[in-house]
């Protein structure tokens, strides 16, 4: 069955995961949708307005903690020697709780995430007092933008949610504990050990001349789709990477 996939099964795994999502999950998401609320109020108290630049940085920044939050909140003890026993007894192909897992924490936690947010900090502009004197992602070129280039920005964003959680998805899986913290400082270990092999090696130059030639000879509107294709490949490593480790997990 681990391979398998039924659609009633699958069906039942997510109304088990979406009432597990709400119980772990549901107060942490709510507060993190509701910081709009404390830069309203600290403009209101200093009188000063904030740009609507700050507030979307805010708000991404937010989505952004959440996908870090949501697995080692939601699925934390999917590995664990005791207390994932429940997670690997569960009716249920790996397939199937692979799905899930990707479903809640790479779809409906940032969806949730950024329309909450949104939600809060529009309902708080349309108050006659307060800083928030414009409704967050708003401005004109967004209404002017043509459909390529929105689609192209959706896709980044879509690319870059789904690079950040099959990383912290997969650090769920393999870390015990701690599992978000070990999974930034692994993440910027690697970096910094990759770059200074790169230093070391007298690469990283030549590496950064040939970024800067090809990313000459590129039109920048080709550019953002690059940079997606990059993020996709790397979710759908860490993706894959995940599923292989729910099948293969010992307790």
């Amino acid at each position: 069955m681990n391979n398998s996939f039924d659609f009633k099964r699958f069906g039942q795994v997510l109304a088990y995961d979406w009432k597990r999502y709400v119980r772990n999950f549901g107060i942490t998401l709510l507060v993190w949708i509701s910081m709009p609320i404390l830069l309203w109020v600290a403009s209101l108290v200093f009188g000063s307005e904030l740009p609507v630049g700050a507030r979307e940085i805010l708000i991404f920044g937010m989505v952004a903690i959440t996908l870090m939050s949501a697995p080692s909140r939601i699925y934390g003890k999917a590995n664990l020697s005791r207390e994932g026993v429940a997670f690997a007894m569960l009716p249920a192909s790996g397939l199937e709780k692979f799905l899930t897992m990707f479903i809640y924490c790479s779809l409906v936690t940032p969806f949730l995430a950024l329309l909450g947010a949104w939600i809060v900090d529009s309902l708080l502009s349309l108050l006659p007092f307060g800083g928030f004197e414009e409704i967050a992602m708003s401005e004109d070129f967004l209404r002017k933008i043509s459909f390529g280039d929105f689609v192209m920005l959706v896709v980044s964003l879509v690319t870059a949610a789904w690079a950040e959680s099959s990383i912290f998805m997969f650090g769920n899986m393999v870390f015990k504990r701690r599992k978000a913290g070990k999974t930034i400082a692994w993440g910027i270990l690697i970096v910094f050990v990759l770059t200074l092999l790169l230093q070391l090696a007298h690469f990283w130059y030549a590496f950064g001349m040939w970024v800067t030639e090809t990313s000459a000879q590129l039109e920048t509107r080709f550019l953002p789709w690059v940079y997606s294709a990059f993020q996709l490949v790397v979710a759908i490593v860490f993706y894959i990477l995940t599923y292989r480790k729910i099948k293969t997990q010992k307790y």
